[in-house]
């Protein structure tokens, strides 16, 4: 009996019915719940925005289709060096992957989180807007331009190499450069365009592959060349001239078959006129004489004489090392000093003689005066006068000659024959400084009474003269 006291009571029908409501309640809010969650990857919950755009209860699907739509009626101008291309969507098959955008923007939403997201009521979200076409499709537009510029690099031959001034550089020209696009680089370009709906989408060196073709050897054996900017020609340590980039690509040249070589033409004209200043044998000079008088006086033989040749040659071996360096300015004949700005380019002693004054004055190495005298010039109405320029005393000066005339009258004989004690030339062996037998000097008597062109000096004047002079001495003949 105890026993069976002690045993459980049995459940009630109301303790069943409990439980099995609470299940059933439980297994409808699942079902709920995942009703939600399926419904939310089909629809934009309330109160969505993508990208702007209201998209509420709206249709995964027909949103994704909207999308893909978007590029209807869509063309890119693309441009860059030598290409000028439209591009339509449907020549490429060019749309938005609109189902792939639509799932992105749905779980940006957090379907599985629905009833979180109702309670919070607007959400805006983002979606990235891929898109795809027919890479073989978009490739063949540009076909037909690298065929045109192989074409047009065959007919260019070297003109297909170029300088730009503005890089500094020798380049291609812009009409071959289709021929390099790079299929990779140029497709991931134009991929980022088209996804920006870009109306005008540029190409440029990025889109270029490397090449090791000619065109490109040519291209680096010029701008070689072009590693030479910044030499400069000297005379004694002066800069006389700059080269430059420009400079140097004005002398490449790069023949049709794509050897490229510097001309040596250009180079021997640029460096004539970069240093012409230079060049002052016969050129008019303009100085100060000590007394202060002002002269001009042009011709002659003394003076510096550039190197035509020589110059040349110079930069051409120092271009060709493309580096810069200092290049000595060659001379085939050299003054004493670098010219001044009035193109004096001998020192402080030198022989004055003025025509004009009938006078001879000469100058020591200080500059102050050491001798001077009356003179007697060349008879110019009879076609004598003594030549003004710039010269020099030579190696033919000498003591007690015969000066011996040349046959004008034609009687076969010399028209004179005089002898003089001192023969300072400076013309050739044919004018000279030498004493004559006259009564007077200087005034004058040049006009009608003149010489046959030498300088004539009373005896002791041309005695001490001689004595000072040295081979070599300037003489300055002028009015």
């Amino acid at each position: 009996m105890a026993d069976h006291m002690n045993m459980p009571a049995p459940k009630t029908k109301g303790g069943r019915r409990a439980l099995i409501a609470t299940i059933a309640l439980l297994a409808a809010a699942l079902l709920a719940y995942l009703g939600g969650v399926v419904y939310f990857h089909l629809f934009f919950m309330p109160g969505t925005t993508l990208d702007g755009a209201d998209v509420s209860l709206r249709r995964a699907s027909e949103v994704a289709e909207e999308k893909a739509d978007a590029f209807a009626g869509y063309q890119a101008h693309v441009t860059g060096d030598g290409v000028d291309l439209t591009i339509s969507a449907d020549q490429i098959g060019l749309a938005y992957d609109g189902e792939a955008y639509a799932s992105e923007a749905i779980a940006a939403t957090s379907p599985w989180t629905w009833p979180l997201g109702l309670s919070q009521g607007s959400r805006t979200v983002s979606a990235t807007s891929a898109v795809v076409f027919d890479r073989e499709a978009l490739l063949a537009q540009f076909e037909p331009l690298e065929d045109a510029a192989r074409e047009t690099a065959t007919s260019l031959g070297g003109k297909a190499v170029v300088f730009d001034a503005e890089a500094g550089s020798f380049g291609l020209d812009a009409s071959v450069l289709p021929q390099y696009l790079d299929d990779d680089a140029l497709v991931e370009a134009l991929s980022q365009g088209f996804t920006a709906r870009d109306a005008e989408i540029a190409i440029g060196a990025d889109q270029l592959a490397d090449s090791d073709d000619a065109l490109h050897d040519a291209c680096d054996a010029a701008n070689a060349f072009l590693g030479a900017a910044g030499s400069t020609l000297t005379l004694d340590g002066e800069t006389a001239a700059e080269l430059t980039a420009d400079v140097i690509a004005g002398w490449v040249s790069v023949a049709d078959d794509l050897t490229v070589s510097l001309n040596s033409d250009a180079v021997a004209s640029w460096a004539t006129q970069s240093v012409d200043r230079l060049n002052t044998v016969g050129a008019e000079r303009t100085y100060t004489r000590a007394d202060g008088k002002q002269v001009s006086v042009s011709g002659g033989t003394y003076g510096w004489k550039v190197s035509e040749s020589g110059i040349a040659d110079a930069l051409v071996a120092a271009v060709s090392a493309g580096e810069p360096q200092a290049v000595e300015v060659p001379f085939d004949e050299r003054g004493q000093v670098v010219p001044d700005a009035g193109g004096r380019d001998w020192g402080a002693r030198y022989i004055d003689i003025d025509i004009s004054e009938q006078y001879v004055r000469m100058y020591g190495d200080d500059g102050s005066l050491v001798w001077e005298s009356a003179c007697v010039s060349g008879q110019p109405s009879q076609g004598w006068g003594t030549p003004d320029g710039v010269y020099t005393i030579n190696g033919n000066m000498t003591r007690n000659t015969v000066l011996i005339g040349l046959d004008w009258d034609e009687d076969g004989e010399p028209d004179y024959e005089t002898p003089v004690s001192y023969w300072m030339p400076f013309i050739n062996n044919m004018v000279a400084l030498h004493d004559a037998a006259r009564s007077s000097f200087g005034g004058s008597i040049y006009q009608w009474n003149g010489s046959h062109g030498c300088v004539n000096l009373p005896l002791d004047k041309a005695e001490s003269l001689y004595g000072l002079v040295k081979v070599g001495d300037v003489v300055v003949v002028h009015h």
